[in-house]
């Protein structure tokens, strides 16, 4: 047995890293009762949660992505609130401007992407989704039988 094997715990087993995650992020738990419960070394937990960009809810990264993500979704609401008011004026909806807003959360969506762990599949945190979902509802709104 490799003692240094990054998949397996002290006892050589294979570590169940999806539940370290859960528990990691959650913050339920402190890092030392993490490595205990799973029997890793500190310094393993560490490297992993690094590497793949865990997040502890309530660190100040965590706060400052959820800071972050609200200030863009109240810029983009903003934007569709003058859109609606043009259009509501009679003016036409300039294709420029919705896809603008379509530009703007697609580089959310890459952004997401790229902030997301590479420990397996692409994870969705949730926040670019519903912010997205959103969005298109309300531009699907704005331009229907309007344009």
């Amino acid at each position: 047995m490799d003692k240094d094997d990054p998949e397996r715990n002290r006892d050589g087993g294979y570590v169940p890293w999806e539940a370290v995650r859960l528990d990691y992020q959650s913050g339920h738990m402190t890092r030392n009762g993490i490595a205990h419960r799973y029997r890793l070394r500190r310094g393993q937990l560490e490297t992993r949660a690094r590497t793949n960009k865990w997040l502890r809810a309530g660190s100040p990264e965590d706060i400052d992505r959820r800071i972050l993500i609200a200030r863009v979704q109240n810029l983009l609401e903003r934007q569709i609130d003058l859109l609606e008011a043009e259009m509501d004026k009679g003016t036409r909806a300039e294709s420029k401007v919705l896809s603008d807003l379509v530009r703007d959360l697609d580089k959310l969506i890459t952004i997401e992407r790229a902030d997301a762990p590479h420990d397996g599949p692409t994870r969705n945190r949730g926040e670019i989704s519903d912010l997205r979902k959103k969005l298109e509802a309300r531009i699907d709104a704005i331009t229907k039988g309007r344009i």
